[in-house]
């Protein structure tokens, strides 16, 4: 071999551990069902940071670029509930790990809703027939997990209107949604109907499918105007907002 490239040779593996280096910490996979079946255009996230990847045709997926820390592997596709797999990385190291959905949930991307019908109101596909109607604001799984919030309370921070706060009960201090000012009135729903102590507001957003939030109650669609009114009269400061919550045991199309 000519002397030139030689020194070409022997100059790239010296350069070799600078790339692995920069490369960083590596967590790469593979996102299955029960079946054992890969699961394509699945979304995944670690915990704390903000890389993504979304998987390829045969479930697999890599995220390079990580420093040594303990770090939560989320993943997320419509059809599927949530799962996660806990990973401590070393530094430049890597992690091969695997994920399975098992849980069936609600598809918000395979509801149709037919024109001229009335929302449904305790079904997602009200939920998606709202959201093509606009009014108010609406968040799907994904636009919840990039709110990157603790609490579902929290998922209220940056929403006009709203402010989060610290409530005790009987089973200890919980975090709350509240009107801002605080003497506002706000109606809870959960898939549907009002929240009951057999029916919470769901305390974590992995929890949501999708959330309506009418911080005006001229805002809020037909379907929900009676929440407006709470206990049938105004409060002080004039009727309600309304906030729908959609969770996991959320039905579709129901008859």
């Amino acid at each position: 071999m000519p002397r030139s490239q030689l020194r070409v040779a022997a100059a790239f593996l010296v350069a070799l551990p600078s790339l692995a280096a920069a490369q960083g910490g590596v967590i790469a996979g593979t996102v299955r069902d029960t079946g054992n079946r890969p699961i394509a255009a699945a979304d995944i996230s670690v915990k704390p940071g903000q890389l993504r990847a979304r998987t390829d045709s045969a479930g697999r997926f890599i995220i390079t670029g990580l420093g040594a820390d303990k770090y939560m592997v989320r993943a997320r596709k419509i059809g599927y509930g949530p799962t996660t797999y806990d990973v401590d990385l070393s530094s430049a190291g890597r992690v091969d790990i695997n994920l399975v959905f098992d849980q069936p949930m609600p598809m918000l991307d395979t509801i149709k809703v037919v024109a001229g019908r009335t929302c449904s109101e305790w079904s997602l596909d009200g939920f998606v027939c709202r959201r093509k109607a606009g009014g108010g604001l609406f968040f799907d799984y994904t636009d919840i997990d990039d709110k990157d919030a603790l609490y579902t309370a929290d998922l209220f921070h940056d929403i006009k209107g709203f402010r989060t706060a610290v409530r005790s009960t009987r089973l200890g201090p919980i975090r709350v949604v509240e009107a801002n000012p605080p003497w506002g009135c706000i109606t809870q729903l959960i898939d549907g109907r009002p929240n009951t102590g057999a029916t919470p507001v769901p305390e974590l957003p992995s929890d949501l499918v999708a959330m309506e939030v009418y911080a005006r109650p001229d805002s809020v669609p037909s379907e929900y105007q009676r929440y407006t009114w709470p206990n049938g009269g105004i409060t002080r400061s004039g009727r309600c907002s309304v906030i729908v919550y959609w969770t996991q045991r959320a039905r579709m199309n129901p008859r």
